[in-house]
């Protein structure tokens, strides 16, 4: 698919580190090099194990730069970015961020994936980080102006946060992310990578993940039902809030007994996420904030009943193939828990339709639609140049006609 003959477009990770970022970048690059064999990318990334899991193509040039922290990060929006993708000759840049050049007068998109920038920041976190996220929210805001188009991974999110950010709806875009099924069914059967049944939760460790209520929600589920043959709750995920990770672990011990039975695994590595799912009884996603939640794909696509919080975003995903729980009543969602392990009629179905339900989602599809989009801004920078040309000489040529 062809965005236009020898198209350079340049692809800006810089600001993925792990989560949905990660799975976003090393799904959706190989694609599209690989569906636009035509045109070229650049795609910069500053962390290394991403840029070790990006397969080679021969139309993708991968530059890993330094780590940088948060006022290295500003001085690369503010300037750097821009004479990167001058220097390269960047025809469209693409952010897989927040955060695209202020300068330079190339199209550029922008993909708005995370909602906690767009959020008023918890008055509980550390200074830093609140300031940190007023000042990301800041720079989103001055490339939402200065982008041709933003990109958004869901209609909930394209409308709350474009609201909050003042965006054009015609300035909008919806690119829902995907899913390989096959690759998530082809780890069951395999040897389990945990020696006991287990409940499986995935997800960087953010507050907005909602893990501290899992594990209260989990024990609620044990005391309600102490005849249970309890399985063991896994929580597996990179730390980027280790002040929240601390309250994990107290929550844990809070349990006394129970605390034995829940595995705060951390970061593995991405070839090895399948396997986790594919040895899980029941997959649990507590989120109170989402823009997308790509382990809800994963789970569905791995055949594994599903247990989520109720937000608008995870039923645009999953529909009916997930039981809903009020993330912020432990209760309930310790009954939601207790009802995905116990009613096998009730699982049964939810494997049924959460297969069903995949099939509207697919790596290749997203790559097509996210191509189409470059075209698209493209094309109309294309459109509008023209016009320009065409305005600026009409007085010339009246005045051929005067003369």
């Amino acid at each position: 698919m062809a965005v236009r003959d020898g198209a350079r477009i340049l692809i800006d990770g810089t600001m993925a580190r792990g989560g949905g970022g990660f799975t976003y970048l090393v799904n959706i690059v190989p694609r599209i090099a690989r569906l636009a064999p035509d045109e070229r990318f650049l795609l910069l990334v500053r962390n290394e194990r991403l840029a070790s899991s990006i397969p080679h193509a021969p139309n993708l040039t991968l530059e890993l730069l330094p780590e940088a922290g948060p006022t290295a990060r500003l001085w690369f929006t503010a300037s750097e970015a821009a004479r990167i993708a001058q220097g390269w000759e960047a025809d469209l840049y693409f952010s897989a961020g927040e955060c695209a050049p202020l300068g330079g007068a190339f199209p550029r998109i922008a993909s708005f994936r995370n909602p906690v920038v767009f959020r008023p920041p918890d008055p509980d976190a550390p200074h830093r980080e609140r300031l940190r996220l007023r000042t990301l929210r800041a720079l989103a805001g001055l490339s939402a102006r200065r982008c041709d188009r933003i990109m958004f991974v869901s209609e909930d999110s394209a409308a709350w946060i474009g609201d909050a950010v003042g965006l054009a709806p015609e300035r909008r875009t919806v690119v829902h992310h995907g899913i390989d099924p096959a690759r998530w069914r082809a780890a069951r059967g395999r040897d389990p990578v945990h020696p006991w049944p287990y409940i499986l939760s995935v997800g960087s460790v953010y507050r907005y993940k909602n893990f501290v209520r899992l594990i209260e929600a989990y024990a609620a589920m044990a005391q309600r039902s102490p005849d249970l043959e309890l399985p063991d709750l896994v929580i597996i995920g990179d730390d980027q809030d280790p002040e929240y990770l601390r309250k994990m672990h107290e929550a844990r011990a809070a349990t006394g007994k129970l605390a034995g039975h829940i595995h705060l695994r951390g970061e593995v590595p991405y070839a090895e996420v399948p396997a986790w799912y594919a040895g899980a009884e029941l997959f649990a996603f507590p989120s109170s904030l989402e823009t997308f939640g790509h382990p809800l794909l994963e789970a569905m696509a791995a055949e594994v009943p599903v247990v989520a919080a109720d937000i608008p975003v995870f039923r645009e995903i999953a529909a009916d193939a997930a039981i809903y729980a009020d993330p912020a009543d432990v209760e309930a969602m310790g009954c939601a828990l207790l009802s995905g392990l116990s009613d096998r009629a009730g699982r049964e179905t939810l494997v049924k339709r959460g297969r069903e339900r995949v099939r509207h989602f697919g790596w290749d599809r997203t790559a097509r639609l996210l191509l189409g989009l470059f075209a698209d801004v493209l094309d109309e920078r294309a459109v509008a140049r023209t016009s320009w040309r065409a305005s600026e000489a009409l007085p010339e040529e009246r005045a051929r006609r005067v003369a």
